[in-house]
């Protein structure tokens, strides 16, 4: 069971990137209600996926460190993105991700633009089967 890491600085971001394979981020700010209503969900899904030194789920407030939405080009919120090795990277779903606010690229997810629990589920799984066994296997 694991909980969502709430990154304050960019060194926090840096460690968190080289201490696991995939991390699934939730941009977000205070003043967004979208953002405030999603996360519940999105801690249960952290607690439900989440593997421990392989698949991290953070939270990034866009006003607090906006080098990190800048830097991944984030331009609405809230935004979920997927990094494989510290680098933006989608992953392939198969169908059940089409629509809502995902962001398919060459067959894979890698980002969602809202708050779209569906395909927020079916990425979160997705990561989990990639990460256990690596989890595993160490």
């Amino acid at each position: 069971m694991a909980e969502v890491h709430s990154i304050h600085s960019l060194e926090e971001f840096e460690s968190l990137k080289k201490s696991h394979k995939y991390i699934l981020i939730d941009f977000w700010a205070d003043w967004c209600p979208p953002c405030k209503a999603i996360a519940p969900f999105y801690a249960n899904l952290a607690k439900k996926h989440g593997v421990p030194d392989s698949l991290a789920f953070a939270k990034v407030d866009i006003e607090e460190i906006p080098e990190i939405s800048k830097q991944y080009g984030i331009t609405s919120l809230p935004s979920f993105l997927v990094l494989q090795d510290g680098e933006p990277q989608g992953v392939e779903v198969g169908a059940a991700a089409l629509g809502g606010g995902a962001v398919v690229s060459d067959g894979k997810l890698g980002l969602i633009r809202g708050a779209d629990p569906k395909n927020l589920t079916v990425l979160a799984t997705k990561l989990n089967e990639l990460a256990a066994p690596k989890a595993e296997a160490s």
